[in-house]
């Protein structure tokens, strides 16, 4: 029995046992006895901070970058050393720490962790692994069983999360990469000078009528090189972030052809060494607290804008094992796994996690000319905020001024990409919830009836409680591939490619029969495992839409507007439509009317109207200055729109009416407006107040309408979004749904195409009209005191 078991010994594992130890507790380490299999990058001045610059096997002495082919031939020198670290020397440095404070060492498997109520031991169970062969895996190497007892359990198994708990939410995103080591004679590269990111000799876009060009695009990837000597090179594509798994095929696919046009062809008979990798990067944490601890990639301590850890790992393991040691000595178990957490998972680092996963859904949402974009920005400012940013060591109000800065330094391009990224609906939201995780922490803590007594839990790697990452992978991958999606490319809503069933492990294969565990530019820990949980399509990417709100011309005649309407309204609609003199041919498609005449237009250039606006959706004047549908799902945000609108219309309805029966004497007094509504305790109710509106009292019984009303809406609402679904209403749009319950009028109702069509474009510019006059409507309000009507005598 010992005080701290470390389960695994990658960099974090080593570290944090090491440094536990030295503090004066008993530590043991179980995990099998294999050489580090990750190639490390690193920033020299902070591997140097840790006394380890020993461990480097090469130094570079700028690091460069281009972004694009214009760039100059001699690259962009970010001012910053870079550094290779030696796998074998790192290994034997953080061993004898680990030997020097008397940690002890076991080489095997741990199966299962069970813990006992409250501040008893913890039980490990598992095999002793034996590795005498240099090709023995830990499937084939396993002997007899063990046992042990100890007072804390720190999990330090990379991305495999089997012995840990996870919260739910988005899945996490990729990082992914192909390299090889290989012999290349006076190759071009300058042996001092690593290149960190070659964006020349990219693949280029799908355009125009290529197969698979619709709604699908290339996930952006970049060169990243570091040479060995004059002769020999290490080359790797990686593809940064995405929510698709780029698979490795793929990424050799795009190296050999990248070095190809560089002029630069790759001999098998020339490679050394050929590496893979794969990193799931953000996503869910781990739930806080939990009996188990976590260090390293297992806690996420991978930086998810840029998959760093190592540095993070090695820089945080005193203070993470000085809080932990103290609660042990001081509280027990329990005491340390909370002061552990705290240190992993506490406010301030939430928020600053919190916002790098805003960055790295940001990165996940970029083309490759925006992310060009993005980065010529990035490594433009002040070397300290990118320098901190990709090192973790902004606090959160500094990341505020990073994030300004990148607004106010950026075009106008980046700055609309920041400002729609930042208003959506997910990445906004998470961003908010991770600054005020205090007060929502502060929140669930009174939800507790009992937060004293901690149960009893036994997590198996055998049986984990999360799906494995490598079939979440595989299993993301094969839905890809049924939506259509050539590898490589994701769609304009990324968001929604994932699997199709959520339980089970998949059959689909990773498209690459390569071990997931390999090359990791700065990964930490095994080179597997990790992420879990995803996105379920919403439908095949590049596909048909079937409840968009985009308008077809051939639309079948059995739809939703057709079942539920008799189309009672269908000729007077026909004929005010008529009378408007519009027609499809006029506000759809191509030739359809835009934002300026033609003939300026055509001045400006063809990037005047952008390329994902095609005419298809009602109201598309190809008019959209901030980009917003550049990178998102353009039919969720008409969805939005729509919704908004119509919202908008009723409320201008339901301000002006008010307005004009006040200034008129109908109901309300001269001078009171919309919003005047109070509370009056005259005893005339008894306790109850009365509620008045412009001055005059409201009956009793019209005050329940809004409270019956609001479960209705929620019901209507809910067979909308399809959230309650009933098979009556199963096949309705989403927008439009129709019908004598949607449509009670009958307005869509009979009507042909061709006027359905203008119809829908009429609706959306009242929306927008009515939007403006709303917001109008609270500024006017809010600034002046005034209402719509006080102009009038």
């Amino acid at each position: 029995e010992v005080d701290v078991v470390v389960v695994g010994a990658g960099p974090a594992g080593l570290a944090v046992a090491a440094e536990m130890a030295q503090r004066g507790v008993s530590v043991g380490l179980v995990a099998p006895d294999t050489p580090f299999v990750n190639n490390y990058g690193v920033w020299l001045d902070e591997f140097d901070e840790l006394g380890l610059r020993d461990c480097l096997l090469h130094e570079y002495d700028d690091a460069l970058v281009w972004f694009n082919d214009e760039d100059p031939a001699e690259g962009i020198g970010l001012g910053r050393p870079y550094g290779q670290v030696c796998r074998r020397r790192l290994r034997e440095e953080l061993l004898k720490r680990c030997e020097r404070h008397g940690v002890r060492y076991m080489s095997g498997l741990v199966d299962q962790v069970t813990h006992s109520e409250n501040d008893e031991p913890s039980t490990l169970r598992g095999s002793l692994a034996r590795f005498d062969d240099a090709e023995m895996d830990a499937s084939t190497a396993l002997d007899a069983e063990f046992e042990l007892k100890a007072r804390l359990v720190v999990c330090s198994t990379g991305h495999n999360r089997d012995m840990l708990r996870y919260g739910e939410g988005p899945p996490p995103g990729w990082q992914t990469a192909y390299g090889v080591e290989v012999r290349m004679p006076d190759h071009p590269f300058e042996v001092n000078k690593a290149v960190f990111m070659d964006f020349r000799q990219s693949d280029p876009e799908l355009e125009g009528d290529a197969p698979g060009a619709e709604g699908v695009w290339r996930v952006p990837s970049f060169l990243y090189v570091l040479p060995v000597d004059k002769d020999t090179v290490f080359v790797e594509e990686t593809c940064l972030v995405a929510r698709v798994q780029v698979p490795f095929d793929e990424l050799k696919r795009r190296l050999y052809r990248r070095l190809k046009r560089m002029g630069l062809p790759v001999e098998k008979e020339n490679i050394i060494e050929e590496e893979a990798s794969w990193i799931p990067l953000g996503g869910t944490p781990p739930v806080a607290p939990q009996r188990t601890l976590a260090y390293g990639a297992a806690a996420g301590l991978v930086h998810p804008a840029s998959g760093y850890s190592i540095v993070n790992s090695l820089r945080r393991a005193p203070s993470f094992a000085e809080a932990v040691v103290r609660g042990l000595k001081a509280g027990g178990s329990v005491e340390a796994s909370r002061a552990g957490w705290e240190v992993l998972w506490g406010d301030e680092p939430r928020r600053q996690v919190g916002f790098y996963q805003f960055g790295m859904e940001l990165l996940m949402s970029l083309r490759i000319e925006q992310m060009r974009n993005f980065f010529s920005t990035f490594f433009g400012l002040p070397k300290d905020l990118s320098a901190g940013f990709l090192g973790n060591d902004l606090s959160s109000s500094k990341l505020i001024v990073f994030a300004l800065t990148c607004f106010i330094q950026g075009n106008w391009e980046l700055r609309a990409l920041l400002l729609t990224h930042l208003a959506s609906a997910g990445a906004g939201v998470r961003l908010g919830q991770a600054y005020a995780y205090p007060a929502l922490r502060a929140m669930e803590a009174a939800k507790r009836k009992d937060a004293s007594r901690v149960p009893a839990e036994a997590l198996a790697r055998k049986a984990p409680p999360q799906e494995p990452n490598f079939s979440s992978f595989a299993k993301d991958l094969g839905a890809a591939e049924k939506q259509g999606m050539m590898p490589g490319f994701q769609g304009k809503d990324w968001w929604a490619v994932g699997s199709m069933d959520s339980g089970g492990n998949g059959s689909a294969a990773a498209g690459d029969d390569e071990p997931s565990s390999g090359k990791a530019r700065d990964d930490d820990d095994d080179a597997g495992g990790g992420g879990g949980g995803s996105a379920t399509p919403a439908a095949a990417i590049g596909g048909p839409s079937d409840g968009s709100g985009s308008v077809s011309v051939t639309r079948e005649p059995e739809t939703s507007m057709a079942y539920w309407s008799d189309g009672s309204a269908a000729l007077v609609v026909t004929s005010a439509v008529r009378r408007t003199g519009l027609t499809s041919s006029s506000l759809y498609g191509e030739s359809r009317r835009k934002f300026m005449p033609n003939a300026l237009l055509n001045l400006a250039g063809p990037k005047a109207v952008p390329a994902y606006l095609t005419g298809e959706m009602p109201g598309d004047a190809g008019w959209d200055p901030l980009q917003m549908g550049a990178q998102r799902d353009i039919m969720k945000l008409r969805e939005r729109e729509l919704i908004h609108g119509r919202w908008a219309m009723l409320a201008a309805v339901g301000v002006l009416t008010p307005e004009c029966t006040a200034k008129l004497s109908l109901f309300g007094t001269p001078g009171q407006h919309w919003w005047n509504t109070s509370l009056v305790f005259d005893g005339a109710n008894g306790i109850w107040p009365s509620l008045t509106y412009l001055g005059e009292t409201i009956p009793n019984e019209i005050v329940w309408l809004p409270i019956l009303h609001l479960p209705l809406f929620v019901i209507a609402e809910s067979l909308r979004t399809g959230t309650y679904t009933l098979e009556r209403f199963a096949h309705l749009d989403r927008m439009y749904p129709g019908g004598k319950l949607f449509d009670p009028l009958g307005i869509g109702a009979n009507v042909s195409d061709e006027d359905l069509a203008v119809l829908k474009t009429i609706e959306i510019q009242h929306c927008r009209l009515a939007m403006i006059a709303s917001f109008g409507f609270i500024v006017e309000a809010l600034g002046w005191g005034a209402g719509p009507l006080d102009f009038l005598p």
